[in-house]
């Protein structure tokens, strides 16, 4: 089907389980498809914690969108980072991964480019706690938590010693209650015998969260396995806490009393919320859609969202996550490395 035909045109947005959704709902429809993403390939996040603690390689979690799209003969994909739209000319503004800005033409658009992390107006901790949303952030936490073994291996000082097997985590929703996990694993497992000056089981794990239990948001029955699992584990649990400040050195968190303790580490990760990219923002102006806090989009009065639309089948992908973050903890998840290989030999020393 060629543009030519007189098809309707559809560009989505994303080639995450929104896009791909709704790549298949259209599967046999006579429209022509578009599918913009700035990857060329669709990541499996639910197991993003998995690559970054060495268990799966990233070929494991990421599959090519050409290759995904081939049978689809309706459906063209395109790498670009969309940028904006021109809401009355009916087309989308991308801009090319070596430069140049590009256009297309669109009948019906469909917005599924998902979320990204946020710091909550402090986006100059992303340096130094990286968060988890992509390929190269699995890889970097990955380098970070086998790099931080290796340094302690050679540290003298047991202070710094300390320091380096310290981990804080920051956010207990499922990302953070799964990588917490996972680290006490690879500690008192997958590394216990390798090191000669160190004991790895000696890793504290860190997991603070602002509610009064990890994994709040799925009820209070999983709640109450994921904190005795973790407790297992020893992650050390502490809620009703809130990050106040983060440095290279550590951070400061103040409890439910107001009272401040600063931890000392050389390990920040960031597992704590999400917001809309700014392409939300490029679109509300473009439409005058009104935007929620988080960055999703409301219906109009009519309940036509026109323009408007958010990651809906992603936020039930979230959901199903929920069910396998308890298995996850539940299942002492620390084995050997998947087909990749040992996925350490691409540690760096930070």
């Amino acid at each position: 089907m060629t543009e030519g035909s007189g098809a309707r045109r559809v560009v989505i947005v994303g080639g995450g389980f929104a896009g791909l959704f709704a790549v298949r709902a259209l599967a046999r429809a006579p429209v022509q498809v578009t599918l913009i993403d700035r990857a060329e390939h669709h990541l499996f996040q639910p197991m993003l914690y998995q690559c970054a603690t060495g268990i799966l390689s990233e070929g494991k979690i990421a599959a090519p969108l050409r290759q995904l799209l081939a049978k689809h003969s309706n459906v063209e994909f395109v790498i670009a980072e969309v940028t904006g739209i021109d809401a009355g000319r009916r087309q989308v503004v991308a801009r090319r991964p070596l430069g140049g800005q590009v256009e297309f033409g669109y009948d019906y658009l469909i917005l599924a480019a998902g979320v990204r992390q946020s710091y909550f107006g402090h986006d100059e901790y992303a340096p130094i706690a990286p968060g988890m949303k992509t390929i190269e952030d699995a890889m970097k936490i990955r380098r970070r938590i086998f790099g931080a073994f290796e340094m302690a291996e050679s540290a003298g000082d047991p202070a710094e010693r300390a320091r380096w097997l310290t981990f804080a985590l920051v956010g207990a929703g499922p990302t953070g209650v799964e990588l917490a996990g996972q680290i006490r694993e690879v500690a008192t497992k997958t590394l216990r015998r390798e090191y000669r000056h160190i004991k790895p089981q000696d890793a504290r794990v860190l997991l603070f969260d602002g509610g009064t239990a990890p994994l709040a948001m799925f009820g209070p029955k999983l709640s109450a396995l994921a904190a005795r699992d973790l407790g297992k584990l020893g992650v050390e649990l502490h809620m009703s806490s809130i990050v106040t400040h983060v440095d290279q050195g550590g951070l400061e968190v103040k409890d439910h009393d107001g009272t401040v303790t600063r931890y000392q580490t050389w390990n920040v990760l960031w597992t704590a919320g999400v917001e809309a990219p700014p392409l939300a923002a490029a679109v509300a102006r473009a439409t005058g859609a009104d935007r929620g806090r988080p960055g999703p989009f409301h219906r109009g009065p009519s309940g036509d969202p026109g323009h408007r639309g958010r990651d809906e089948p992603g936020q039930a992908a979230r959901g199903g996550r929920g069910r396998h973050a308890d298995r996850a903890v539940r299942r002492a998840q620390a084995r050997p490395p998947g087909p990749g290989g040992d996925v350490r030999q691409t540690v760096q020393v930070p």
